[in-house]
């Protein structure tokens, strides 16, 4: 081989190599690149799944939270529920006491002073024995209704004018502050 097709031999392995040095350069930035996008895109998907999986847990958390507090409610309410069945149970009870009739002249006394001019005092069936002495004494007709329990519903002359005095209605009127008193006490 001449001298001119040597040199010219080395110029182009010359260039091929330089060529090939510059493709695999080349294909290192790219590899390079690419890994660097992958590794971007790995580690965003990563931080997604990981927000992902917090507002999961929060949700959980937060659900789970919202049970228990309205299971607490619901205990709540059962009991105060149960603690208003005792406490009715108790005043239907108080007619079977000694005290009871004195209970209910103090009941009558207050709905007679409550209508004003009374002419009349309607109690249960079973109360009229206990309190026809009292009205008596009083110049006070007695009557009877099975719908007034535990009590006396006091008429002013004329019979417009009427004032229930039971111990069920006064225990309804009360009962929203005595339940928050009940539940104080059970909670606090």
């Amino acid at each position: 081989m001449s001298k001119l097709e040597t040199i010219l031999q080395e110029e182009v392995l010359a260039e091929i190599q330089k060529l090939m040095a510059e493709a695999e350069a080349e294909a290192e930035r790219i590899v390079a690149e690419a890994k660097e996008k992958a590794e971007a895109m790995v580690s965003a998907q990563q931080r997604k799944l990981e927000a992902q999986k917090q507002a999961e847990l929060h949700r959980a958390e937060s659900a789970a939270e919202l049970a228990v507090a309205t299971a607490r409610v619901e205990a709540k309410g059962e009991v105060i529920a149960e603690v208003y069945r005792k406490v009715r149970e108790r005043l239907e009870a108080l007619a079977g006491t000694p005290e009871y009739p004195t209970i209910l002249e103090r009941l009558a006394e207050e709905a007679v002073e409550a209508v004003g001019r009374a002419e009349a005092v309607i109690v249960h069936p079973d109360d009229a024995p206990r309190l026809k002495g009292w009205a008596e004494s009083r110049g006070l007709e007695l009557s009877t209704s099975p719908e007034v329990r535990l009590g006396v519903v006091a008429v002013a002359a004329g019979g417009k004018t009427q004032v229930a005095n039971t111990l069920p209605d006064r225990l309804e009127r009360a009962w929203e502050v005595l339940s928050a008193k009940v539940s104080q006490a059970l909670w606090s």
